[in-house]
């Protein structure tokens, strides 16, 4: 009896630790989510300099940014990557695109009525359900993040279920230009 609630003990104290490191690893892709913002900010303002070549990092924030806003391919490459973790019942769900205004940081819902076109990165954050051990479901967040287009864990709910984590997620994919 003893030994059951010390290993109780156990498995609760690395369920909490395992829950703070995946909190800090969310954290710090935040924190950099950030500064990638504001240095594309920095980096559109400063735009006006004629380019004949481009250079490496413009090739890589066009790879992060494509002009189009085609979600479709973002799609289908998560698709492929739960079906490749024993993800079960996926749905995906497009929710509202936003804008964030490059000048000022701040999001808008809809383009300003006024004369002048503010520079934007359109947002469209996508809802993802799914059921999966823990395991899986954090190789397909860990492999979401890291495609070469920018795709940011905006909100991650997980709840016990008979077998398995019931997951609701939402995704922010980014693009230059309005689909």
């Amino acid at each position: 009896m003893k030994k059951m609630k010390v290993t109780f003990i156990l498995l609760v104290t690395a369920v909490i630790v395992s829950g703070l490191l995946f909190s800090l690893y969310v954290n710090s892709k935040i924190f950099s989510i950030k500064r990638l913002q504001s240095s594309i900010a920095e980096l559109q303002e400063n735009s006006r300099i004629n380019v004949k070549e481009e250079t490496g990092a413009i090739k890589n924030l066009k790879v992060l940014f494509p002009d189009e806003g085609n979600n479709t391919e973002s799609v289908e490459k998560a698709y492929r990557i739960a079906k490749s973790h024993g993800i079960k019942n996926l749905v995906f769900e497009q929710r509202s695109r936003e804008l964030i205004d490059l000048s000022s940081g701040k999001i808008l819902k809809t383009m300003p009525a006024s004369g002048k076109k503010p520079k934007v990165i359109y947002v469209y954050p996508i809802k993802i359900s799914f059921n999966s051990g823990y395991r899986n479901m954090a190789e397909f967040i860990r492999e979401i993040q890291n495609q070469d287009r920018m795709v940011t864990v905006e909100n991650l709910t997980a709840k016990r279920d008979t077998e398995h984590l019931s997951v609701e997620m939402v995704v922010s994919i980014y693009s230059t230009e309005e689909r």
